[in-house]
Formats: C-alpha cells, sequence, structure tokens
C-alpha cells in the first residue's frame, strides 16, 4: 500500500481537515478565509484538534480483504482496543493485530498471547466481519467459529492428525450458519491428504517420560524459592529486590505452592516408569544421571546452584518438548547477544539486515532440515556457498555461519563426553550434527 498509493494517508489527513473546516463555517466557527491561516498552521505545528475527527488510519479499500458491508470502522477498532486494554493487553491503533482485523485478517493461535484478542477474532467471525484466520492446532479445541472455506496449508506431519484435521475442518459450512462449506489441501502429498479425508484414527503411542534435564526443573524452582537461601537467585547482593519481594508476596499468599518442585517430588518424577512399575522393576539411578547431565553442560554447580543465567535456563527448560534444539539455543545465546544486541544502536537493531542476520543464526539452530534434491539449501541462500547463479559469496555470513557452527560442533563434543547412557545422550543430539571438520558449512 505504502509503495503503490505513497500519499493516501496524507490525503486522508487533507481530506478530514477540509471537512472539519466546512463543518466549522457551517456552525459559524470560523470563515472560509482562515481555511488557508489554518493550514500553514498545521505545517507550522500547530494544529486544531478538532480538525481531525475523520478516520484518517484506515486502510486503502484495494487492500482489505472483507466485503464492503463487513469492514471494521474506526470506532470498532477503537472499542476492541479498550477492551484488550482493560486486560492488560497494551495495544494502539497502529498495532500489527490491529491493523490486521481492518484489513479483515486476523491470528488465531496458541501463540498469540492476548486473550482479549482471541475471543474479539472469534465474535468477528461469528459475525462474518472477517475475510482470512491463519490459524493452528487452537482452531480445534472448543471454539466456534464459522468459515465458508478451510484451508490447510502444507505438510505437517505429524502435527496434523486426521482427528484434528476432522475438528478444523468442521468449522467450514457451519449448519444453520452457512450453506456450503469447502475443504481445501494445499502443498501436501496425496497420500497424506488420503489419510486426513479417510479420517483414520492414528497410532495411539505413549511418550517416554524421561528426558535427561529433568533435574533442572528441581534447580530452577529452588532459586525461585525464599525459603531456601542456599539456592534463591533474585537476591544476590542481599539487599531487597522488587521481584524477590513479590515472589515472597505470593509465597505467604499460596504457601500450598511453594516450593513448587522438592527433591522428592523430583526424584519422584525420575523414578520408574508405568512400564517398569508394571514389571517390577525397580530404577533409582535417573535422578543422578539427570543430575550428572546439567552438570555436564555447565547449567549449574556441584551445590546444585544456577550457573547460568535464570532466564537462559528457564527457556531450556520451558522448551524441552524440542530439548535439543533448547540445549543448542543455549550454546549460542552469548553469541547472539553480543553480535546483536550488546553495545547496539537502536537503529541497528531495527534493521532489515540485522534481523535477517538474526533470523539465519536461528535457523541455523532450529531448523536444522537438509535441502531436498533441486531446492536451494540455506548455505546457499545466505551466498556462503557457491551456487548455480553465481552470485558473488557473502563473507560476513559466512564468517557468522562457522561462528555459529563451531559452536555446535563444541556442543556436540560436550554432550559426547557426559557421563550418561547414549540414548540420552541421543535426546540431546540435533537431528542434523554440525560439520566435523572446521571450515565445514554442514549439510
Amino acid at each position: 500500500q505504502v509503495s503503490e498509493f505513497p500519499n493516501y494517508r496524507k490525503d486522508l489527513i487533507k481530506i478530514a481537515r477540509e471537512k472539519a473546516q466546512m463543518r466549522k463555517v457551517a456552525a459559524g466557527k470560523a470563515s472560509r478565509e482562515n481555511a488557508a491561516e489554518a493550514e500553514e498552521d498545521a505545517k507550522s505545528g500547530f494544529v486544531d484538534d478538532s480538525l481531525v475527527q475523520e478516520d484518517t488510519t484506515r486502510p486503502h479499500e484495494k487492500y482489505v480483504l472483507s466485503s464492503a458491508g463487513k469492514r471494521l470502522n474506526y470506532n470498532e477498532i477503537e472499542d476492541i482496543i479498550a477492551d484488550m486494554r482493560k486486560s492488560g493487553e497494551k495495544v494502539d491503533i497502529d498495532h500489527a493485530l490491529m491493523r490486521g482485523l481492518r484489513r479483515g485478517i486476523a491470528i488465531y493461535t496458541n501463540e498469540v498471547g492476548f486473550s482479549c484478542y482471541r475471543r474479539q477474532v472469534q465474535m468477528l467471525a461469528q459475525k462474518g466481519r472477517l475475510a482470512v484466520v491463519f490459524s493452528d492446532a487452537a482452531l480445534a479445541y472448543g471454539v466456534n467459529m464459522p468459515f465458508r472455506t478451510c484451508l490447510f496449508c502444507g505438510d505437517m506431519g505429524d502435527a496434523l492428525t486426521p482427528l484434528i484435521a476432522q475438528q478444523m475442518q468442521g468449522r467450514a459450512g457451519r449448519r444453520g450458519m452457512d450453506v456450503q462449506g469447502n475443504v481445501i489441501y494445499l502443498g501436501m502429498e496425496w497420500p497424506y491428504i488420503e489419510n486426513l479425508m479417510l479420517g483414520q484414527i492414528s497410532h495411539v503411542t505413549g511418550k517416554y517420560p524421561r528426558y535427561p534435564i529433568m533435574a533442572l526443573q528441581r534447580a530452577l524452582a529452588a532459586s525461585n524459592d525464599p525459603g531456601d537461601l542456599k539456592h534463591f537467585i533474585h537476591e544476590p547482593d542481599d539487599k531487597p529486590k522488587p521481584f524477590a519481594n513479590a515472589i515472597r508476596r505470593m509465597q505467604r499468599q499460596q504457601e500450598a505452592c511453594f516450593p513448587t518442585v522438592t527433591d522428592h517430588q523430583a526424584e519422584w518424577m525420575t523414578g520408574p516408569t508405568l512400564e517398569e512399575f508394571c514389571t517390577e522393576k525397580a530404577n533409582t539411578e535417573y535422578w543422578e544421571i539427570s543430575k550428572t547431565c546439567i552438570k555436564g553442560l555447565g547449567y549449574v554447580h556441584d551445590d546444585m546452584t544456577l550457573a547460568l543465567d535464570h532466564n537462559v535456563l528457564t527457556m531450556v527448560w520451558e522448551l524441552f518438548d524440542s530439548l535439543s534444539i533448547a540445549i543448542h539455543l543455549c550454546a549460542v545465546i552469548d553469541q547472539l547477544f553480543f553480535r546483536f544486541c550488546f553495545n547496539k544502536t537502536k537503529s541497528f537493531k531495527e534493521s532489515d539486515a540485522t534481523q535477517n542476520d538474526f533470523l539465519s543464526v536461528l535457523l541455523h539452530v532450529v531448523d536444522r532440515v537438509p535441502a531436498k534434491e533441486g531446492e536451494e539449501s540455506l548455505q546457499e541462500l545466505l551466498r556462503i556457498v557457491p551456487s548455480a547463479d553465481g552470485k558473488s559469496l557473502n563473507d560476513d555470513a559466512r564468517a557468522m555461519w562457522m561462528e555459529t557452527e563451531d559452536t555446535l560442533r563444541a556442543q556436540k563434543a560436550t554432550i559426547d563426553n557426559l557421563d550418561i547412557p547414549d540414548t540420552d545422550k541421543a535426546m540431546l543430539h540435533l537431528a542434523v550434527p554440525p560439520a566435523t571438520e572446521a571450515n565445514d558449512v554442514g549439510i
């Protein structure tokens, strides 16, 4: 919109001022001769608020997907913003989510942290005020959002089961709300589509309950327990801190909830599994194995006090479902901080080039999937290896790539040297290992 209609916003403001001036003239509060003078004042920064009563934030009609009679106006958006602010969700008219709503576009995913926004999306969808809603598995669980079309975009592997797909496609053509419903499968192989359409019941397989960093949960719980003077980390200099005071206040109000995990509970969680219990097989070793693991990774000291930043280790713990990625993100966190944050200007951090570099390092760690035959690899895209189009190599990108690769290789060596079973080491290793040789860009 900005590139195609660069003066659109200025024209809206100009029209709004002209209409406001005409209203003043009609009300006898101004004369037409004052219009030119008012315009000069506006250019100098002296703007009469009464001159701006029109909606100057609405998007161009070409870039609004909702039908003409279903579009949200300024007052409706302001009401939504007011409701969100009451719920502690601080947004304004220029927030990306609000700009999306004005264009008939919404997001309804588990990652969107604004609960009030999600409720508003549900209500707007029920009224047919939205043209497109991007969603994930959240669409399958107890929401009332009818649509004409449900589109599954791309192969999602095991994340999209026939049961979830059936629930999601049930939003299309809801009885009593629509006379037609469409289900579209885009970018999927036919056997995958066939499995979803037939609705075959997925094989129910249990999840192995143990993972090598289970002891980290206990270490983090102790670090947040004001009653544990040895491990509590929120008052490093013995001076009262606001966060420490907040935790103490919470502890007084919820005495039954502190500490969240005790030593006994941690040992119980790492004890015999259901399979071992049924076969009367005792297993009391995993608690020690897990402590050995987090000590070897450098997460805690011998006395189980935290050796790394509390927030970093909390990230590792909360990402335990993607354990190998969490472990290696922790390894590159210093590189990310010093390269993109420490002593960096705001303009540097907000530049497109910096953000692209940041994403390239992030993808290097979290999206380790070999390129399919005939497709461009990430190394070729970043121009750190020669490509078919003959583009010149990017030395800065290659240096950053090799720095990341060296960090991942060092982390792999650390994991290999841990005194834990090989099955547990396999949980910590990346799906695609880093290069074994220096100056090798890897797969």
